[in-house]
């Protein structure tokens, strides 16, 4: 019998958790059953265990001050440490549609309401858990945490706001952010306009460096990602440009070796590449594709200030691997937009690299006309993501911008500044009865 009641009281526990995590219940109410006579155990095997939407967790933290340590020191127990999600930039359902890799299946905007969020809305980076988003018709850019739902809107930059390489990097915790948009590349010097929300405004500045190309440069994809404490573009066959906002007229250049250049693959092949980040490193995904072959390489920054890499596996032909040998290469790239020759692009079979698993840098994600899937480079497994319909990938946003903006969830949500506003779950509404 005492058993039996306390399942009882779990069950309760755990519908008062779903209703306060869909704003039902207003976050200071308390719940008609007391919560905290309820056993160690008990929270632990027959409420804690059983949660799988991050949401929940960040609700049972709020419960009181035992659930919150409780949760903080177990974590590791329920399998809900960092995990990745990708953000696909599809339309419709307000250009975004979350998966996540390891049980939860995320979020969709169009689920939420709120008068500033009209549809389609893109996402153009990430930090962590927080998201920047643009929305279409006004151009306007949003900050927003999908665990908290919370979001703030941005000032109006003033300038021209489509097409532009950005970035989002901040410090969570207190809730500070800066915007960096990059406006203008030449040889020796690029032009970023930035958001501090600190002080509330748009600042321009002007950063030299020392020239490596005879000409502007452009970074391989829209987002800049955030690596210690600054933000870093790969530049099209050239080094990582690292900018911190807090320091405004300088930046560093991290020079790749000379085999990651695209000369050194021979003059018939395509090289695409991206930057990603990986168990705390800087590493570059090249796609290497010509008429006879196609493989991947994965490089790594080994030693950040003394600008080494290192190939740390073999390249991975794409030979006998389902799905990635059976799709055209095309040839228009995120930012550059250089083409191959006619003859040869035919022949050329390629898909499209997105990123490295944050904590396994030899799981590799890939995007097909009609799929994303994954790679395990060790094993040469292959799993399917999600399916892709063309209505969803037709849109601007999916051509545009990147199409894929990867975020990790935390149970420690980052704070969004003067985040009073909330989106709130849609209410369903109920069939008349004729």
């Amino acid at each position: 019998m005492a058993s039996l009641r306390k399942r009882k009281r779990s069950k309760r526990a755990l519908y008062w958790i779903e209703r306060r995590r869909k704003g039902k219940v207003a976050a200071t109410r308390k719940p008609n059953i007391i919560i905290e006579d309820l056993p160690e155990c008990l929270l632990l095997q027959e409420i804690f265990s059983k949660l799988r939407n991050p949401r929940d967790f960040v609700a049972c933290k709020n419960v009181s001050k035992r659930w919150k340590s409780l949760i903080s020191s177990s974590s590791s127990s329920f399998h809900h440490n960092p995990s990745l999600a990708l953000i696909l930039n599809t339309q419709p359902q307000y250009a975004t549609n979350d998966i996540c890799m390891e049980g939860w299946k995320g979020f969709e905007l169009s689920k939420y309401v709120d008068p500033e969020f009209d549809p389609p809305v893109c996402v153009l980076a990430s930090c962590k858990d927080v998201l920047l988003c643009m929305k279409s018709s006004s151009k306007e850019f949003y900050i927003v945490n999908p665990l908290t739902m919370q979001w703030t809107r941005l000032p109006e930059p003033g300038f021209a706001t489509s097409g532009v390489p950005i970035g989002l990097i901040g410090n969570g915790t207190k809730g500070i952010y800066h915007v960096v948009r990059l406006m203008r590349c030449t040889r020796s010097w690029f032009r970023v306009f930035l958001f501090d929300s600190m002080i509330g405004t748009w600042i321009g500045s002007k950063v030299d460096h020392p020239p490596w190309s005879q000409s502007s440069w452009c970074p391989t994809q829209y987002q800049a990602l955030v690596f210690k404490g600054a933000l870093h573009w790969l530049a099209e066959d050239g080094p990582v440009v690292a900018y911190n906002p807090n320091d405004r007229k300088t930046c560093l250049l991290i020079h790749r070796s000379h085999e990651m250049c695209h000369a050194s693959y021979g003059g018939d092949a395509i090289v695409s590449e991206i930057l990603t980040i990986s168990m705390g490193h800087l590493r570059v995904l090249q796609l290497v594709a010509s008429v006879d072959h196609h493989h991947l390489l994965i490089w790594t920054l080994v030693d950040y200030k003394q600008s080494i890499w290192k190939q740390e596996h073999d390249p991975i032909s794409f030979t006998g691997l389902p799905w990635l040998q059976d799709w055209t290469f095309s040839a228009q790239h995120n930012m550059s937009g250089f083409m191959a020759q006619p003859e040869t692009r035919k022949r050329i079979l390629s898909p499209q690299t997105l990123c490295c698993h944050p904590y396994n840098p030899l799981l590799v994600y890939f995007c097909l006309p009609e799929r994303i899937v994954s790679l395990d480079v060790a094993t040469k497994k292959m799993h399917l993501i999600t399916r892709l319909s063309k209505s969803n990938t037709d849109g601007v946003y999916w051509n545009q911008y990147d199409k894929v903006i990867p975020m990790t969830m935390h149970l420690d949500p980052s704070l969004v500044p003067h985040h009073g506003n909330v989106l709130r779950p849609r209410r369903r509404k109920h069939a008349q009865i004729l």
